[in-house]
């Protein structure tokens, strides 16, 4: 049996930025995923790490994003 396809909608990616503040996301491998305002971002990470779902606190000051590992 085939199921009906509602919509195709292309994902484009797009080269964005976020506001300077700290922001929560969750890493794994070379990608941290955020959500703002509605939006989910994927910031990729120069170091990977083995794994899926670490909690991170990004921190964006002057344009330039870093983050650090959130110990619970």
């Amino acid at each position: 049996m085939s199921n009906k396809i509602l919509s195709i909608t292309e994902k484009v990616p797009v080269e964005s930025t976020l506001p300077d503040g700290t922001y929560s996301g969750v890493w794994g491998g070379y990608v941290i995923e955020l959500n703002y305002q509605g939006k989910t971002y994927q910031l990729t990470t120069e170091v990977g790490v083995k794994g899926m779902g670490i909690k991170v606190s990004v921190m964006v000051k002057d344009g330039v994003a870093t983050f650090s590992e959130i110990r619970n």
